[in-house]
């Protein structure tokens, strides 16, 4: 269960694991908080230096106050630059979501700089101002892949980089399965290529915490015999001349691998993974559809949770792993939310995630989407986010697919009819028995919304416009095509998936009420996949599936 390239790994030392929130943050409150590694000045910075900002994966950029309410609405695209990743049909992502760091010292001056990694591993330090790319690094990969390429495994990169501010480092993975550590500045090699996952690899974006990088890996993507388990890798980088890893596996094949946008998620007990179906039995080391807490350092299990109808949502392939959660601190308690295609949100308590038989959630939700129960197109897709509103509430921040659900309580404000999909926001209140939801917005209409960006009270909205029929010979099957249907090729089901079914777009919403401030309308071309606005130092980073890094701000 606990491995490592070393050998085994010793059991985690008491005492450090790092306790929860004692109350809500505000920007004093936060700045001392434990939960994730304070910068230098006690102050929220404005970049954006890992998926969804911060290791909680908030998607909540606190310091961020040039783009407000009042001029949201002049925002324009500032610039377009194209990157020379190739598209390919089989690899709907073809760039990583941006990350973003403000004060880099370069040989032409101090810059930020905004970061992405190619579906080839060509990596690029691209200007923010000027969109110029500053410093580009190409790495081939030189192994083998033992399976042939599809849709749901590509054999290419497409894991979020993640940024060490205090040293100067961007860390990132390539398809060799090599974690790398570049200095910010210039693309030197702060330290040796050092093997993190398993070569084409689905692996998800990269953590940085405590000076230890953390990635997950699922679906059996990656070259091994007879595949890659699902695991939750762990590098810690504190010495870049010995970095050391550890893994800890989530079960034995396929099944049970962690997925979910923002990969590894920092909280009280270690790093948070979510994962795909499949059985639920801890005792065999198998965790399927289930919230795996694991220690930190990846030394060990911590905690988990599993539904207590697991066998019916396997069943349906109705897993956890279309989701990705979120951690935040609320009254005396750390909380993760989360949510999968099941159309329901699941809010547990990060210090105890399923009670003694590990099926018990702090608060479920009634359905809110995914009246159909099917698999593809609905449901939750992509990552919850989560800030405090004007008001020092908490506000939570689901993006759904499909028009919400018949039975759903009714939302205090509308911005239109549902019917593709839409971002949906809930206020989380206290009650005597613990926590309700307290439904207050939904988005306009938007065909495949994904996780949101927040800051300084607008919402950041992508309509992606990615199809979403995994299979469309059958839709209500898996590959299996109807009698006397065609059933597509590899080569054709790429092509199919990869195809854009409507507009791209950018929207900025407000976060009180969700009415549209903004709309990018016909600004940007082809589509996005597992993705995510980027809001930092007064702009919006975008990436698309044809290889353009879009930033949005006021001219």
């Amino acid at each position: 269960m606990m491995k490592s390239g070393y050998g085994l790994v010793p059991l985690l030392l008491a005492g450090l694991l790092i306790p929860a929130l004692a109350q809500d943050d505000g920007p004093a409150t936060r700045a001392a908080a434990k939960t994730f590694v304070p910068l230098p000045d006690g102050k929220p910075g404005r970049d954006w230096p890992t998926w969804g900002y911060d290791a909680e994966r908030t998607g909540w950029n606190r310091g961020e106050t040039g783009l407000t309410p009042a001029n949201v609405s002049r925002l324009a695209l500032l610039w377009d630059t194209k990157v020379g990743t190739v598209p390919l049909d089989v690899s709907v992502a073809t760039l990583t979501s941006p990350v973003v760091m403000e004060g880099v010292s370069t040989p032409k001056g101090r810059k930020t700089l905004v970061f992405t990694i190619g579906a080839d591993s060509s990596f690029f330090a691209i200007d923010a101002d000027s969109g110029k790319i500053l410093w580009q690094r190409k790495y081939p990969n030189p192994v083998k892949p033992q399976r042939p390429a599809n849709v749901n495994c590509t054999n290419t990169e497409q894991a979020t980089p993640t940024i060490d501010k205090a040293r100067g480092i961007v860390f990132f993975t390539t398809g060799d399965g090599k974690l790398h550590g570049l200095a910010v500045g210039n693309g030197a090699e702060k330290m040796k290529p050092m093997p993190m996952v398993a070569p084409f690899s689905r692996n998800w974006s990269l953590n940085f915490v405590g000076n230890v990088v953390y990635t997950a890996a699922g679906r059996g993507c990656g070259n091994g015999d007879p595949v890659e388990p699902g695991n939750v890798a762990a590098m810690d980088v504190s010495d870049l001349a010995h970095p050391q890893l550890s893994r800890f596996t989530t079960g034995h094949d396929r099944p049970a691998g962690p997925w979910g946008r923002g990969g590894p998620v920092w909280g009280p007990k270690g790093v948070y993974v979510q994962t795909a179906d499949g059985a639920f039995d801890p005792g065999a080391g198998i965790y399927g559809n289930a919230i795996v807490a694991v220690s930190p350092k990846a030394y060990g299990l911590a905690d988990s949770y599993s539904h207590a109808n697991n066998t019916y949502l396997n069943s349906k392939d109705l897993d956890f792993g279309a989701g990705s959660p979120v951690i935040f601190p609320f009254g005396k308690r750390t909380l993760l939310a989360t949510g999968g295609k099941e159309g329901i949100v699941y809010i547990l308590d990060a210090d105890n995630l399923g009670g003694a038989d590990h099926t018990a959630a702090f608060f479920k939700s009634p359905r809110y989407g995914n009246d159909e129960q099917t698999y593809a197109g609905r449901g939750i897709w992509g990552g919850l986010s989560s800030a405090l509103n004007a008001a020092g509430e908490r506000m939570l921040y689901v993006p759904m697919l499909g028009p919400i659900a018949k039975d759903a309580p009714k939302f205090q404000f509308s911005n239109g009819e549902i019917t593709h999909g839409s971002v949906m926001a809930f206020r989380v209140l206290p009650q005597e028995s613990g926590i309700t939801l307290d439904p207050l917005w939904t988005s306009p209409d938007l065909a495949v919304p994904d996780s949101v960006a927040v800051a300084n009270g607008v919402v950041y909205a992508v309509q992606t416009g990615e199809q979403t029929t995994q299979h469309p010979d059958n839709p209500e099957g898996h590959g299996r095509a109807l009698e006397g249907v065609h059933r597509l090729t590899q080569d054709e089901l790429s092509k199919f998936r990869s195809t854009g079914v409507a507009q791209f777009t950018l929207y900025a919403l407000d976060a009180e009420t969700g009415k549209p401030l903004y709309s990018s309308r016909n600004a940007l071309a082809s589509f996005t996949h597992f993705t995510q606005a980027v809001v930092a130092v007064d702009k919006v980073f975008l990436v698309s599936h044809d290889a353009h890094v879009y930033a949005f701000g006021l001219k």
